[in-house]
């Protein structure tokens, strides 16, 4: 006898949920029937109040087999006027990401496509890479604001770069260029790249602006290591791989003596200091105030 035919469907539903009093999720919830309050966080505590059932007098057409939920964005103002305890930092986070769209397309292909075939779990470790990026990014400019003004402030003194915050992460064997006006040029740079991460990316148009983005996104991993969400494996080794055309600028990191520096200096394109500011053949053209001129070819 042919078994009946059977449909099967997954269906996905994104919900707008507004929690009227969120400082009594974690306060009202019943121990007994739920994990303690002290291992939840008031995402968890609002996941655990829901439930997927089937209409009355439908049971016998569907059956559910399986329901997973996850909170893909979320803001949490109580009537307190305060943020409830167990507001996750990686809930802040994830609703920074949804500002910053113009990494989507770099993200596909770590999550297997387009947001619109991907579920809660991804779309919410999606939200949260680019809410990293994006909380790095504006770091990394303010304290670059800091940087110029403490240098302008030690005029003359070489080693003022030491005490800077974005500044002292550059390649150290270049230290004595540190100066007021290369941050404030690296500052220029920084923001172009920033702002381009949140439009339509291209890929950075010097070493100035690749070393900008590798700061960006190694104060994006730092930061990534705080929080409690699981991300893919590999996250950021795939954000090197497509955001950059290649990771040369690794090597300026390396212990480098005179011949390494005129091989940095005769490579293609040049990675010596001279160099940075020197958009690479085919780039669009960068920013006027983080750009250099050519300089003269070799020989003449």
């Amino acid at each position: 006898m042919a078994s009946d035919p059977r449909y099967r469907a997954s269906v996905r539903i994104d919900l707008d949920l507004v929690c009227a009093h969120p400082d009594d999720l974690l306060t009202g919830i019943d121990g007994s029937s739920r994990m303690s309050a002290s291992t939840m966080d008031a995402e968890d505590a609002l996941l655990s109040l829901l439930d997927v059932a089937v209409a009355p007098g439908a049971d016998h057409l569907v059956r559910i087999e399986s329901a997973s939920t996850a909170v893909v964005d979320s803001e949490w103002e109580g009537t307190s006027g305060g943020v409830p305890a167990g507001s996750s930092d990686t809930a802040r986070v994830a609703r920074a990401g949804a500002r910053l769209a113009g990494i989507d397309w770099a993200l596909n292909e770590l999550f297997g496509g387009a947001t619109g075939d991907a579920t809660a779990s991804e779309l919410r470790q999606r939200t949260i890479i680019k809410g990293l990026v994006w909380n790095a990014s504006v770091m990394v400019v303010d304290c670059l604001f800091d940087d110029v003004l403490h240098l302008a402030d030690a005029s003359g003194d070489h080693s003022a770069w030491r005490d800077t915050h974005v500044i002292s992460q550059l390649p150290p064997q270049y230290a004595t260029h540190y100066d007021r006006g290369f941050a404030q040029k690296f500052l220029a740079a920084t923001i172009e790249v920033t702002s381009r991460l949140s439009a339509s990316p291209v890929y950075p148009p010097t070493v100035a602006h690749e070393l900008a983005l590798k700061l960006v996104l190694d104060e994006a991993e730092r930061n990534a290591d705080r929080l409690s969400g699981d991300l893919p494996e590999g996250w950021r080794e795939h954000l090197d791989t497509v955001l950059f055309q290649d990771l040369d600028v690794d090597s300026l990191f390396a212990e480098q003596d005179a011949a390494s520096k005129r091989d940095a200096a005769a490579a293609t394109p040049p990675l010596d200091f001279a160099s940075w500011f020197i958009p690479y053949a085919h780039a669009p053209a960068p920013a006027p105030y983080a750009s250099d001129d050519l300089k003269e070819p070799a020989g003449r």
